[in-house]
């Protein structure tokens, strides 16, 4: 059973960005349907005004726009941190949904968006960031036991900065989501780390069976690291666990 804080939410506003009028208008009779207020906005301007004027709670946003990237309009809207940014995509590319979503999108859908699902994802989302708003420390890793500063393997991890350097003191260019990742890992001490945590915690968003971004979120922080040449790799993958640290940290 859900916790009772989720159904005493009020109904989510849904702001949806979307240049397709005719995509865009059936996304919202869905939407209404469900009993939630929508507006639409079709290009950046609209979308800018729109935000500040409706005040939404749960963003949906096209990453083709005619006057704008998607990718800039997510990372403004992420800025704002006060709403939920679903991304509604017909791209295959895996690439563009990691960044939308390490640029601060909670979400992803595929176009064209199947409407059940839609509503659902909205309404996860809302309770989602709502939750954490309530309660910020919710969305962090629980901080690590001094010290601050890890050694593992070659790297120095320093937990405070937010940094991550190689043996010859050069700091390696992670993004935000893969130090989140890699401290998840330190902090399990040695334990499996399941996608489904990864997922949460360095994307912020739920993990599907069939959503590979967490795998792509390690495959890039270990390309970083130089760990895909190295034998035994520093991060491993554990069979039905997830991924875990497999050289001593200290």
């Amino acid at each position: 059973m859900g916790n009772m804080s989720e159904y005493l939410l009020p109904t989510p506003r849904v702001l949806v960005i979307e240049d397709d009028e005719a995509v865009g208008m059936a996304m919202q009779r869905v939407i209404e349907h469900a009993g939630m207020q929508t507006e639409l906005a079709r290009n950046r301007a609209e979308a800018i005004e729109m935000k500040r004027d409706f005040t939404p709670d749960v963003v949906l946003v096209d990453l083709q726009l005619p006057d704008t990237s998607g990718a800039a309009l997510i990372q403004w809207l992420a800025k704002q941190e006060d709403c939920g940014i679903i991304i509604v995509s017909g791209s295959t590319e895996e690439a563009e949904r990691i960044v939308g979503l390490e640029l601060g999108a909670d979400d992803f859908i595929s176009k064209p968006p199947h409407m059940r699902e839609m509503i659902a994802r909205i309404r996860a989302v809302h309770r989602r960031t709502s939750t954490l708003r309530n309660n910020p420390a919710a969305a962090q890793p629980a901080p690590p036991a001094s010290p601050m500063v890890f050694n593992v393997g070659p790297l120095r991890v320093d937990i405070k900065r937010r940094s991550v350097s190689d043996k010859d003191g050069h700091v390696l260019p992670v993004t935000a989501a893969e130090f989140t990742a890699l401290q998840v890992l330190i902090e399990a001490d040695g334990q499996p780390v399941s996608r489904e945590r990864l997922s949460e915690v360095a994307l912020r968003r739920p993990w599907r069976v069939e959503d590979r971004s967490t795998d792509q979120l390690i495959f890039s922080l270990r390309r970083k690291i130089s760990d895909e040449d190295r034998e035994p790799r520093l991060i491993q993958s554990v069979r039905g666990a997830g991924y875990v640290l497999a050289r001593e940290v200290n």
